[in-house]
């Protein structure tokens, strides 16, 4: 059965190259920058898509998250498999942010251990939405690439939380897939034809439901030299494709294919600068930990996209 949900998600974050990292607990001193703000907006942006997934935030305690090649992530061309995570606990204090609504708890440090590796994810700190921890990637990060997390199928990834006075130690466990999804066709940079129905084939995730999302990829925007032009006068695409362009298609069954159709490719591309389109699939699972805070949300993330290229 497939449940087209429609616009779920707006790409967050595209132009982020530099968000600070925070070691020091949290203070009402701390000053706050765009950066710093940058980056929990995109933790929000993530805690969006899992609640659209199914996972209850309203009566949640906390969330850790682990992923590689995440949907919405689909920026470059590589063979490089990107681990990234985060964990957040919930305050009683409200937030700023739509899904960010309780102020995040300091939970000490949090480490990730996996086949005898060990990587301290980073503290950052804000002053109005208080303590969340990540490992994320440029351009949705600004930590050392060495400290991403390696892909090992079938694993345990150990979620070891120090604690604090105001949340207790607790370690948590979440395994990975037997294989990551990969998209088999098109291939990257592929030119489509977009008067035909369009069909992704993909391998590899766990049985269970799938996430697949289709928009367009705009061209460059012009600066006011007539020069391409992004954020701050760089080039770039346009960060915000219409929101009415956007399918979102929740599978129940890992099929390994899906076809979209070439009406549905028309409705997303006409009267728009569109040069290309991102086709993405990808799947969460969830779970859940009791700690004496409350219940603790899990979610072990994989995905896999592709540009292709418009036919003119």
């Amino acid at each position: 059965m497939k449940n087209k949900i429609g616009i779920i998600f707006l790409v967050l974050s595209f132009f982020l190259f530099f968000w600070g990292c925070q070691s020091d607990p949290n203070s009402p001193d701390q000053n706050d920058s765009l950066t710093d703000q940058a980056l929990y907006k995109t933790v929000d942006g993530d805690l969006a898509l899992m609640n659209a997934g199914g996972m209850p935030l309203d009566s949640s305690a906390g969330v850790f998250s682990i992923g590689w090649n995440e949907i919405f992530r689909p920026f470059m061309d590589t063979s490089n498999i990107k681990g990234m995570a985060f964990a957040v606990a919930f305050g009683e204090r409200p937030a700023d942010l739509p899904h960010f609504r309780k102020f995040g708890l300091d939970m000490g440090d949090v480490f990730i251990n996996y086949s005898g590796n060990q990587i301290q994810m980073y503290k950052n700190v804000h002053r109005r939405m208080g303590v969340a921890y990540s490992l994320f990637e440029r351009p949705f990060g600004h930590c050392n690439t060495e400290n991403l997390l390696e892909f090992i199928p079938n694993t345990g990834y150990q979620f070891e939380v120090t604690g604090s006075e105001y949340f207790a130690p607790i370690t948590i466990t979440v395994t990975s897939p037997a294989a990551l999804m990969n998209i088999t066709s098109p291939t990257f940079g592929e030119v489509i034809d977009p008067t035909q129905d369009l069909t992704i084939t993909w391998d590899g995730g766990n049985a269970g439901k799938v996430g697949i999302r289709l928009m367009p990829a705009l061209k460059p925007r012009r600066g006011h030299d007539g020069g391409p032009g992004g954020m701050h006068g760089g080039p770039g695409h346009d960060p915000n494709p219409p929101m009415d362009r956007i399918i979102f298609v929740i599978l129940d069954e890992n099929t390994g294919t899906y076809t979209f159709t070439a009406q549905q490719i028309q409705e997303i591309i006409n009267g728009i600068p569109a040069d290309g389109l991102r086709a993405e699939v990808s799947q969460m699972d969830f779970g859940s930990v009791e700690h004496e805070n409350g219940t603790l949300r899990t979610a072990m993330r994989n995905g896999n996209s592709i540009m292709l290229r418009l036919q003119q």
